[in-house]
């Protein structure tokens, strides 16, 4: 992604091994999700072949990942996430047995070994007039919280066709235009998911989870500026989300705003200092770029600090090591 740049880049890099057979050019790829649904941002993904070696990567700040040059077989696709080890996904089968050249799609979410209760997404958000003045029939009102469930338990297409089907009995369900369009952000289809979002927005431009959902899509399609515009709305009605301020963090980032961008990504550590701890990352960059190698630093340990084990500690030791030579020594008085 060309908006990664200086520690982003370095950061983000697919940890491959060497191919294993010359001219092959088998690719999988795809995205991993975290159980809400976020992007799984540094997870490590594993592709195993069937009776032999196996190749392994990082995703990157979107949750994407590519382990090209793969030779022929069948392989397992499974991913990890360090910073909760509590987190595992069923293995995705990815037959690479076609023609050379062929790019095989493996999308991975991520799940709890043992069932646990997602909090319902409140933070703080205002109910709008039209969902005051809604009535909702009694059939699509079922269908979409068999939507909702189906999503928690992770049957992604099974929850899509409930979704489909409140809409069909209800067309002015912007919430079910806005569960379905996260969804199938959680499905790695931010094109569909964009048009859920602005048909949502066309309903109730006011609803916070659909302007929430258009912007992280915009942010994905690599339109920045269009997604702070989103996020920021969405800000006003959820001031408590930490997701919206980090994507608009680093959207900010992409679009050189670092005034903007420092601001957001600071917002978001201080609603939720773990679960943003990616944002000291990004501020590291910022820092680098405007040669203040010791604020980098700060940064970079601060981050190891609340993930110790993060794939690419090792990484980020080294930067902070190099960093460390180039702060000035303190000036004798």
């Amino acid at each position: 992604m060309h908006w990664i740049t200086a520690i982003g880049c370095f950061l983000c890099s697919a940890a491959l091994l060497p191919a294993q057979t010359a001219g092959v050019s088998y690719t999988i790829f795809g995205r991993v999700s975290l159980p809400n649904g976020a992007p799984a941002t540094q997870v490590t993904v594993k592709a195993e072949r069937q009776g032999g070696a196996s190749r392994e990567t990082l995703t990157d700040d979107s949750g994407r990942y590519e382990i090209p040059e793969l030779p022929r077989g069948r392989y397992y696709v499974t991913a990890v996430n360090p910073a909760d080890p509590d987190q595992f996904t069923d293995p995705v089968e990815a037959d690479m047995g076609r023609q050379p050249g062929v790019r095989v799609q493996a999308n991975i979410y991520l799940r709890y070994r043992s069932k646990v209760v997602l909090p319902k997404e409140s933070h703080g958000s205002t109910v709008t007039l039209a969902e005051e003045l809604q009535t909702v029939p009694k059939a699509a009102q079922k269908a979409f919280d068999q939507a909702i469930k189906q999503r928690f338990e992770r049957q992604y297409e099974k929850a899509l066709k409930s979704f489909d089907r409140s809409i069909e009995v209800f067309p002015e369900f912007f919430q079910a235009y806005s569960e379905r369009g996260h969804l199938r952000i959680a499905m790695g289809d931010a094109g569909e998911a964009g048009k859920d979002f602005a048909q949502a927005l066309k309903i109730n431009p006011g609803y916070a989870p659909a302007l929430r959902g258009s912007g992280i899509c915009k942010f994905e399609q690599g339109k920045y500026a269009e997604a702070v515009q989103d996020l920021e709305r969405a800000a006003g009605f959820e001031p408590g989300n930490a997701t919206i301020y980090l994507f608009m963090g680093v959207a900010n980032v992409a679009l050189d705003r670092r005034v903007e961008a420092r601001a957001a990504l600071r917002k978001a550590l201080s609603i939720d200092p773990a679960g943003s701890a990616r944002a000291h990352v990004h501020l590291a960059n910022l820092w680098i770029k405007e040669d203040r190698p010791r604020e980098a630093v700060q940064e970079i340990d601060t981050y190891l600090g609340i993930v110790p084990n993060a794939p690419d500690a090792e990484k980020l030791r080294t930067i902070a090591g190099q960093l460390r030579g180039k702060i000035p020594p303190p000036e004798n008085r």
